[in-house]
């Protein structure tokens, strides 16, 4: 008796590459998930130890897994660290720096207000700003792999807002005597410094409310108006 064959056509759902398309989707989504159990547990580490004394093993027994598996996601320590520096630049981007420094985007006290804005976001994200606060300090040094990131987000974040400023000079919203480019790196350097305080207080110190004030007070003394942020 001659042998049968079962021919999948395109649309049979019970063919073999569909079948196959599923376990594969299903691979992917187990496979992203592990991943951002990885990234979570980094953050928690890096925040806690900094680059140099957190241990690869530890992280990946955090998350139930052996280190061999942890490096067939992330190659090396060092692309563990920029893997969680990148997804968190990424997000601020899309969601605070939209439209920051752009010739018709936000205006200055629209800069000042989103920045309160992230600051209240960050602090749903207690261990980011706590790894941020660590490894910014670590990064000083040129030898460390994040060098490169914390120089490139300092040159972004400052050249934004002292370009948001020098609109507001153009356009009549600021004083035409503000030094720009000293306003933009003091704001930078209040917020991070009001970070590390937040994280030596274990998250007790209002550090929302001292930065609102902070950044109330600079508007009513940049603008022509001398109005604040409401």
């Amino acid at each position: 008796m001659a042998k049968v064959t079962h021919r999948e056509e395109p649309g049979d759902s019970s063919a073999t590459p569909g079948r196959r398309k599923r376990r594969r989707t299903g691979s992917y989504a187990a496979a992203d998930e592990r991943r951002r159990l990885i990234l979570e547990s980094a953050v928690g580490h890096f925040a806690q130890w900094g680059y140099h004394n957190s241990s690869l093993p530890k992280i990946a027994a955090d998350v139930g897994i052996s280190p061999t598996g942890l490096l067939h996601h992330f190659g090396s320590k060092r692309e563990l660290l920029m893997a969680v520096l990148e997804a968190r630049a990424d997000h601020a981007k899309q969601t605070f720096y939209v439209g920051m420094g752009e010739p018709d985007g936000m205006d200055a006290l629209g800069m000042l207000r989103q920045m309160v804005a992230q600051t209240e976001f960050n602090l749903t994200q207690p261990g980011l700003v706590q790894m941020y606060a660590v490894l910014s300090a670590e990064a000083a040094n040129p030898e460390h792999p994040a060098h490169a990131h914390f120089r490139e987000r300092y040159d972004t974040i400052l050249g934004r807002i002292e370009r948001t400023l020098r609109h507001g000079v153009a356009t009549g919203l600021v004083r035409e005597d503000v030094d720009c480019a000293g306003t933009a790196r003091e704001i930078l350097a209040v917020s991070d410094g009001f970070q590390v305080q937040w994280a030596l207080s274990d998250g007790q110190w209002d550090m929302l409310g001292a930065f609102r004030s902070y950044l109330d007070r600079l508007a009513r003394t940049i603008t022509r108006s001398g109005r604040g942020l409401d």
